[in-house]
């Protein structure tokens, strides 16, 4: 029998992370890099050989999809779809919105939180530029995945603080910290967030993520227009 090999892959923030799941284990690893496509391979091949495995090997490729840096998320959907083309590998896509979602939904933080509040809704907060943010509710109440309530937000900082304090009731807060470590001054603070060991990409959720989700696309959540960043600066 084929051994099952699924990779996945996050190159849209400063740290490029991979993850690889063989025979139920998963192998992680990351590297803070600006040019993420020079050490990509390198990064992929050492993890896969953790597997015992190899590129050719893959069967499944999980991918991020955005929101994050234009030609960053290309990296990871570039070489997703050359191994579909190339190898016959499936591919399953995640935004960061749905990993976070996930990671905190799946945590035992999350779910003592909602038994005690009755809650079921969470807000996931990422950075955008400068003074910019994102944001995206989900409604994450039973054995259901976590699902958006509406479209992602972006909005300046003021304009998010606004946002987040208008949402009604209780709600518990997840960001990417990692990537912007004052994040969580944007939420109120009488709402719960989430701890530090969630508060970030977590290599393994890019795998389950893609999977639980099931999502096919390979088109690229940016949020921003090509070129915002040449033309705010």
């Amino acid at each position: 029998m084929e051994k099952k090999i699924i990779l996945g892959l996050f190159t849209s923030g400063a740290r490029l992370k991979i993850a690889v799941l063989a025979g139920g284990r998963y192998f992680q690893a990351q590297k803070k890099v600006f040019n993420q496509e020079r050490v990509l391979f390198g990064l992929v091949k050492r993890e896969l050989e953790k597997a015992g495995a190899q590129l050719r090997g893959v069967n499944t490729v999980c991918a991020a999809r955005g929101p994050g840096r234009f030609t960053g998320i290309r990296i990871s959907l570039t070489l997703a779809g050359a191994l579909k083309a190339m190898a016959g590998a499936r591919v399953y896509t995640a935004t960061l919105f749905e990993i976070l979602a996930l990671q905190a939904f799946e945590s035992g933080h999350f779910k003592a939180w909602a038994a005690k509040a009755g809650g079921a809704r969470l807000a996931v907060l990422l950075h955008a530029f400068k003074d910019e943010y994102f944001c995206q509710v989900f409604l994450a109440g039973g054995p259901a995945l976590p699902r958006p309530e509406g479209e992602p937000a972006w909005l300046k900082a003021e304009e998010m603080k606004k946002l987040l304090s208008g949402l009604g009731a209780a709600f518990y807060v997840i960001a990417d910290a990692e990537e912007a470590p004052g994040i969580y001054a944007l939420a109120p603070e009488n709402e719960v967030k989430a701890p530090a060991a969630l508060s970030k990409i977590i290599p393994a959720y890019i795998i389950k993520a893609a999977l639980a989700y099931k999502n096919k696309t390979l088109k690229p959540l940016y949020l921003k227009p090509a070129k915002y960043e040449l033309t705010q600066s």
